[in-house]
């Protein structure tokens, strides 16, 4: 009975989890990397969400502890991670970096595919498979329009449309002004990463915060499964209640940090949505 009695937790928990996944907002449109990892993202989190809801439930015997775990497990770890926000400036740094490349590249009397392609043989890691299919493209004679609209689709960024759009501006008219276009661009990239790292620092600190938060709040629900009688009123009806309000509370302050935490979203220009 008592494993029956899991498994009907452990269900009920994931069709909840479930549900707020479904709820989640998706874009209308993602972009081709954001497809690829669609597979890993919602299979592995969810996974561990629901086990962890299962073993709570086991230990518990309370629905609403089961469900505030499963919860806990798929969403904590995007309010602890700032990962996305690294990752995103070590692009922008790359993107900055092959600006001032391909500059250097028209300073030699090259043409802008040509350039180009000299590009992508050292370009910067973070984007060097996004330059590289660039390349690729134009070798295979895609009109650089195109080209340069996929390689900003790939990007996915809002710096990365302005690259694009200064080269598809720079092809219509023959690469007049585009090195100093470009140069001016990577200065204006280059200050944007500084600025962002110090926002970033600020950002951290609340990141630190919701982690000493989390790691008393696992001190105490550690103390709770080992003191059965203390924790005993949550059994009831009632008692799942507050432990409902109590969870929530402690939802709607772990949002708030994480609001606090990130940056906000930019919106881009050169893709379906902007100019269809």
């Amino acid at each position: 009975m008592e494993l029956i009695a899991a498994l009907a937790g452990g269900v009920f928990a994931a069709g909840i989890i479930l549900v707020i996944v479904g709820l989640r907002r998706v874009p209308v449109r993602q972009s081709r990397r954001a497809r690829r990892r669609v597979p890993k993202v919602a299979t592995i989190p969810l996974a561990l969400a629901l086990g962890a809801a299962v073993i709570v439930f086991w230990l518990t015997g309370w629905p609403v502890a089961a469900f505030a775990a499963g919860a806990a497990v798929l969403l904590l770890p995007r309010v602890l991670s700032g990962r996305e926000v690294a990752r995103r400036i070590a692009r922008l740094e790359a993107i900055e970096t092959w600006i001032r490349q391909l500059a250097d590249a028209l300073s030699g009397s090259a043409g802008i595919e040509e350039a180009l392609a000299i590009s992508a043989r050292n370009a910067p890691e973070p984007i060097a498979a996004e330059v590289a299919a660039l390349a690729r493209r134009l070798a295979l004679r895609v009109p650089a329009d195109s080209a340069l609209r996929a390689f900003a689709d790939e990007l996915d960024d809002l710096v990365g449309d302005m690259a694009a759009a200064s080269l598809i501006l720079a092809a219509e008219s023959r690469g007049r002004g585009l090195r100093e276009v470009l140069l001016g661009l990577a200065r204006t990239i280059g200050m944007d990463v500084s600025a962002q790292r110090e926002v970033e620092a600020e950002r951290s600190r609340h990141r630190t915060t919701a982690r000493w938060v989390i790691g008393a709040l696992l001190g105490y629900t550690g103390f709770a499964l080992l003191n059965q009688q203390y924790v005993a009123p949550f059994g009831s009806f009632f008692g799942q209640l507050v432990l409902a309000g109590v969870a929530g509370l402690y939802a709607v302050t772990f949002w708030w940090i994480h609001r606090l935490g990130s940056a906000p979203e930019t919106d881009r220009f050169l893709n379906e949505e902007a100019t269809g």
